[in-house]
């Protein structure tokens, strides 16, 4: 019996938040980070990311919403790719990122920072990407081979099998 497909979304955003335009500054990328979604309208999101509106350097794991916090930005970008996998690597994906939400000790900011200089720094906290390559490249998941390497959110893309829903504006999604 083959098990059945389930789909998960990956989600890059460009908010053009002060912190957004500087990581877009020296990625040179479109978007500045990425979050995983369980539902096509992408009403629920996961990742790493800031926990005040106005100070980026507090972050956390977020549940975070497309018409809240720095996404109600008019002008900011989205990029949603759907990603066909079993059943069982979607549940195994839901039970990696809730392990995360439950066990990590914070956002990341010195990986971060490193990470500009190619430099990997092992904790169990997290950055946006750095939690969606972990999620993604889980032993019992394998949608991206790991080799530790470091990953923008564009990055992650290039590695996975992808149809392209959306890209455009948030607003226009939304609406």
């Amino acid at each position: 019996m083959q098990d059945s497909m389930e789909s998960i979304y990956i989600v890059l955003t460009q908010t053009y938040s002060g912190i957004a335009r500087t990581i877009k500054l020296f990625t040179h990328d479109k978007y500045s980070h990425v979050s995983i979604s369980f539902d096509k309208k992408c009403k629920h999101m996961y990742s790493f990311g800031r926990k005040y509106k106005y100070f980026p350097f507090y972050g956390v794991f977020n549940h975070e919403e497309l018409d809240k916090g720095l996404f109600t930005n008019k002008g900011s970008l989205i990029a949603i790719y759907e990603v066909k996998i079993s059943r069982k690597k979607y549940n195994r994906i839901k039970k990696k990122v809730k392990n995360i939400k439950e066990n990590n000790r914070g956002y990341n900011i010195l990986g971060l920072l490193l990470a500009y200089f190619k430099i990997k720094l092992h904790r169990n906290k997290y950055y946006c990407s750095e939690f969606v390559y972990e999620v993604l490249s889980d032993d019992e998941v394998k949608l991206i081979e790991r080799n530790d390497d470091i990953f923008k959110p564009e990055d992650l893309i290039k590695e996975l099998n992808y149809n392209k829903l959306f890209e455009g504006m948030i607003v226009d999604y939304i609406n």
